[in-house]
């Protein structure tokens, strides 16, 4: 079994940061080339030279875009690192074979709530067989405790790890990751790699094939190995959302993995999502250069379908606890419908009736798919909610706010308006629904003669008129 090493010995190079690399020229081992120009989007190259390796250092706040990174001498390579929040790598390709000794990158977001953005970055070209470390290595030694997404990204060919984000959670750390649109192929060890340890990392949009990857040499306990996992999660949960994998899961120290509308094996369509780099130059010209996938055609038809059904979105209520139950009960605006989606089960004791549905969950899960938004959700007892393949708290899903609008002691019409900052539906249980009331984004307009009004919102009312002599009721955290 390949370690999950919690230590990585990164050479001690010239750092080139987002201030300084642009002063290299002339006889400089690594040169910054005029601006290329494809189809009006220009890209700086920087040239590195035979057996030199060079580092991009980035900080809170920095950017490092529009670069393509030329390593096709021979030893040549580059190195990206991170630290800091809010940082972002975007439009960058290295192009030529990684020989290996060290990651090409190595971020972290050193703030638990702290962001970075890695998209649409190429490395594609591979690395020579037997050498040392791979493609991306999420920093766990500075530590890594925030969260990282991965959007657009092309890793192939690399040895030991294709994006290896695990290491965090082996120091007790929960910075976490998530994947949206990428590319994997023939990465040794594992193409993805995950930490879960304190909250679920998904993986959405995504292609990962891992047959035909080269041995490894160091960084796994056999060196020649060419044992792969298409994905590797440890620690906690890994959720995939509409993917298409060829290889293995495999799970380690807690790690599982869960899936929704995800392919695998003969089923798997292996075309890279759309927008994903397909060369170091189409990702370095922000994809104006061309050589960017067509798109993925399971994906965009499962995400046409779900819509075609009116089954767009999916909540999971889960339970670890096999001994002790949990009790919901759901509503939804729309369609709802149960599925499996998150390897749920459907059950005898799972009643559903229209668009509301109750249930309760032991060790397992319990899912639906459904139109419109979740209008109401109670749960007692210990369980973990989902929605859309993100965890959230009970408390915050729904339409927990009321608003009756009660003309009912009045002949005379009035009339009324309202907007709020969530969602907001027209709910039949608390009043008509007719013609005259609209509900247009998060804007609602409305009459009542001799009768009531009603409707159900998240958020806050941020503006309402009445004119007439009809009474408001107001449910709940409405103001």
């Amino acid at each position: 079994m390949a370690r999950d090493e919690t230590a990585r010995e990164l050479e001690d190079d010239r750092q080139i940061d987002r201030r300084s690399y642009l002063k290299l020229a002339g006889a400089s081992a690594a040169t910054l080339a005029a601006a290329g120009t494809v189809n009006g989007a220009e890209y700086d190259t920087i040239t590195v030279a035979p057996g030199d390796t060079k580092t991009i250092s980035l900080g809170d706040g920095e950017r490092f875009e529009n670069k393509l990174i030329d390593m096709t001498a021979d030893g040549a390579s580059a190195h990206i690192t991170t630290s800091g929040s809010n940082w972002v790598v975007r439009n960058v390709g290295f192009k030529g074979t990684h020989p290996g000794g060290h990651y090409l990158m190595t971020p972290g977001v050193s703030d638990a709530s702290g962001t970075g953005l890695v998209e649409n970055v190429y490395m594609g070209d591979g690395q020579v067989a037997r050498s040392g470390s791979g493609g991306i290595w999420v920093n766990a030694n500075l530590p890594h405790r925030g969260t990282i997404t991965f959007r657009n990204v092309h890793i192939a060919g690399m040895i030991d790890n294709g994006l290896y984000g695990s290491g965090p959670g082996a120091q007790g750390y929960g910075g976490n990751l998530d994947v949206e649109s990428s590319y994997f192929k023939a990465n040794t060890i594992s193409n993805v790699r995950l930490n879960g340890k304190k909250r679920p990392c998904t993986v959405t949009n995504t292609v990962i094939d891992a047959s035909g990857n080269k041995p490894c040499g160091h960084g796994c306990s056999s060196p020649g190995s060419t044992t792969t996992r298409a994905v590797w999660s440890w620690y906690g949960e890994t959720h995939l959302r509409n993917c298409d994998v060829v290889g293995s899961f495999a799970t380690t120290k807690g790690g599982s993995v869960t899936k929704t509308n995800t392919r695998t094996g003969d089923a798997a369509d292996l075309t890279p999502p759309k927008g994903v780099p397909m060369s170091a130059k189409a990702a370095a010209s922000g994809g104006n250069a061309g050589s960017t996938s067509s798109g993925n055609r399971a994906q965009v038809k499962q995400a046409a379908t779900a819509k075609k059904q009116g089954l767009p979105n999916v909540v999971s209520i889960a339970s670890t606890d096999a001994t002790d139950s949990a009790t919901y009960d759901l509503s939804v605006s729309g369609k709802l419908q149960k599925s499996t989606d998150r390897n749920a089960t459907k059950d005898a004791d799972d009643e559903r009736d229209g668009a509301s549905a109750s249930g309760s969950v032991a060790g397992g899960t319990d899912s639906y798919r459904f139109g419109g938004v979740v209008t109401e959700l109670n749960v007692d007892g210990a369980a973990t909610v989902y929605l859309n393949g993100e965890q959230v708290s009970p408390g915050d899903v729904g339409l927990p706010n009321t608003i009756v609008v009660d003309g009912s002691n009045d002949d005379d019409a009035s009339t009324y308006a309202f907007d709020v900052s969530g969602d907001v539906v027209k709910s039949d249980d608390l009043g008509s629904v007719n013609a005259f009331d609209t509900v247009e984004g998060k804007r609602v307009t409305g009459r009542v003669i001799d009768g009531r009004d009603g409707y159900r919102f998240s958020g806050h009312l941020t503006r309402i008129a009445v004119d007439g002599d009809a009474t408001l009721r107001l449910g709940k955290d409405s103001l």
